[in-house]
């Protein structure tokens, strides 16, 4: 089957449909054969697993940094496969910047909505596996992936339907959770709030972010082996009756990548680029969540950005693809326009490169990030700085009410947001407290993982277990029926 037929495979060339837009453009999935044949031949003659590290988004590319290293020198076989879903010279920056690009056996392209990147995940990543058990059929090939993508969702599902292996997910056990104070954010004050936040009680969300939670809940399902952030991430995966054997506490993938860039920073200073930012304190604000993108929050976003500018506050407010798309959608575009006159605004399009961020979180110049990504969470609990979550929930709740790094920031008025943003970084004693939090997310993870994966790999485990084989009942040893 050639793969950019496969929607014509689904519904005929000649279907009538009554929306002339309904047949989508699939662009076709490209190899690196060359590559591929190479690892798949080295694992068979060695015996071992490839592991198939999956990419795709910008976090991706940094966030792998450290196990694509760690397999390297362990020499495990390996090669990536990219979803390629962003594309654009700016959010691809990181196969670059981490020298990933030799290392890239399949370019799948895929594009459109959630939908559509869904639906194209799950045909051309089945096609891909199951053109390796084709040509390979003694080889194991298990994929790795992060975060809480659709690619971290639908790949694992693919592969397991097309060739009987579970996925290996990292960043497992990522879970929504919001202080149930949040309940009463408008009823009490905003020292109470945040004490709350610190000490009190907390609750599980599962409906946001959207679609990250989904993501990350079904991509544990389809993987075999879990490997999580904290331990807080374990206790959700053992309520949700994962069996503890499988499940590993090595910290935050993000680590690794940090810790280079903090040694070998960017031939180019943030400084020099943007020589705006070397003179007062400044809070980098990035919004990108579509929950985030709904009326009222976003509109309650942009106003406290435009109260806070207006007040003095130094704003370097980061353009998203997904906040300017929200910005012309509610006619917000002329009133970023007109902060950009002013000298505590700047107004920039996405760093490419990772090792400016962290240049410009490290510095004295950034007292705190505006932020509803998690992994700012994360990055500012390592580096010791102020992290203000401009959401309802959060699935890094450790970085509050573990290290106390981190507050969540409920965009749900214009008064609320500028006024906990005033509280918090006026507050010497608070923001000082932050700042000095322990750290979470660990060191060497990329080793940590590559270390359990080698020996999982050396007592020739199964990536898929039926019952049988969990309750050590039996081992079928002879071929079976081929049910896939």
């Amino acid at each position: 089957m050639k793969i950019n037929d496969a929607y014509e495979s689904m519904f005929g060339r000649d279907t009538a449909t009554e929306d002339d837009h309904f047949m989508p453009t699939i662009l076709p999935l490209n190899l690196n054969k060359p590559l591929i044949s190479s690892v798949m031949e080295q694992a068979k003659k060695e015996r071992k697993w490839v592991l198939a590290f999956v990419i795709g988004t910008k976090p991706c590319f940094y966030k792998f940094y450290g196990s694509i290293v760690a397999a390297a020198k362990a020499k495990i076989p390996f090669f990536i496969i990219n979803s390629n879903q962003h594309y654009d010279d700016i959010l691809t920056h990181g196969i670059k910047e981490f020298d990933f690009q030799n290392k890239i056996a399949s370019n799948f392209s895929i594009r459109g909505d959630l939908a559509q990147k869904s639906a194209e995940l799950m045909i051309k990543t089945s096609w891909f596996a199951k053109h390796l058990r084709k040509n390979w059929p003694d080889v194991t090939v298990i994929p790795v992936v992060l975060g809480d993508t659709i690619m971290t969702s639908i790949v694992p599902a693919a592969w397991m339907f097309s060739r009987n292996e579970k996925a290996i997910q990292n960043e497992a056990g990522l879970r929504s959770m919001t202080p149930e104070v949040m309940k009463r954010y408008n009823k009490v004050d905003i020292e109470t709030f945040i004490d709350q936040q610190f000490y009190g009680k907390w609750l599980l969300m599962r409906n946001e972010p959207f679609p990250e939670q989904y993501d990350t809940y079904t991509s544990a399902a389809a993987s075999q082996y879990l490997f999580a952030p904290v331990s807080l991430n374990k206790e959700h995966l053992l309520r949700e009756g994962y069996p503890e054997e499988n499940i590993w506490v090595i910290g935050g993938v993000v680590a690794d990548a940090l810790e280079l860039k903090r040694k070998i920073k960017p031939e180019k200073s943030i400084f020099s680029i943007y020589p705006e930012l070397e003179k007062g304190d400044w809070i980098r604000a990035d919004i990108h969540r579509r929950e985030n993108l709904t009326p009222r929050r976003f509109k309650a976003i942009i106003g406290a950005i435009k109260t806070l500018v207006k007040k003095g506050h130094n704003i370097n407010f980061i353009e998203m693809s997904a906040t300017r798309m929200a910005l012309d959608f509610y006619g917000l575009k002329k009133e970023i326009d007109k902060l950009k006159k002013k000298k505590n605004f700047l107004y920039t399009a996405v760093w490419p490169e990772y090792g400016h961020v962290i240049e410009f979180f490290e510095s004295n110049n950034c007292i705190a990030a505006l932020t509803d990504s998690g992994g700012v969470q994360e990055e500012l609990n390592l580096i010791g700085k102020v992290c203000m979550t401009c959401r309802i929930t959060t699935d890094r709740p450790e970085t509050v009410f573990g290290a106390r790094s981190n507050i969540l920031v409920p965009p749900a008025s214009k008064d609320i947001i500028v006024d906990m943003i005033k509280y918090i970084t006026k507050n010497d004693s608070l923001r000082k407290k932050m700042e000095s939090q322990k750290s979470l997310y660990g060191n060497n993870v990329g080793k940590k993982f590559i270390s359990i994966v080698l020996k999982l790999m050396e007592k020739n485990d199964k990536p898929f277990k039926w019952a049988h084989d969990t309750l050590k009942l039996w081992s079928d040893n002879e071929k079976g029926i081929d049910y896939l």
